[in-house]
């Protein structure tokens, strides 16, 4: 692991998957890449469709953008929920993708 890399947790039902990114990458894009079933459809935040429920340390993603609040409204961010597509990773995190 380079020393730069920034581990991303994905949570699958029982599996487990250690994904390596570097700051500043986008994470629905490094999840397309990495071949994990993530679903999208516009990649700018306007459909809804990458929202997982995360968890984002403080510091380790850019906080919640006006496109992302605007989009999952406030019962939704409570609840854990982002856009993969709106966040850049700067820190470890953990993505749930089970129902």
């Amino acid at each position: 692991m380079a020393e730069a890399d920034i581990v991303v947790t994905v949570m699958e039902d029982d599996k487990r998957t250690e994904l390596l990114v570097k700051p500043g990458d986008n994470l629905l894009l490094a999840m397309v890449k990495a071949n994990l079933p993530v679903e999208f459809f516009c990649t700018t935040g306007k459909c809804t469709t990458c929202r997982l429920v995360m968890s984002v340390p403080d510091g380790s993603a850019e906080p919640i953008s006006e496109t992302e609040a605007y989009r999952l409204g406030a019962d939704a961010l409570s609840q854990g929920y982002r856009l993969a597509c709106q966040l850049y990773v700067q820190g470890p995190l953990t993505v749930c993708l089970s129902k």
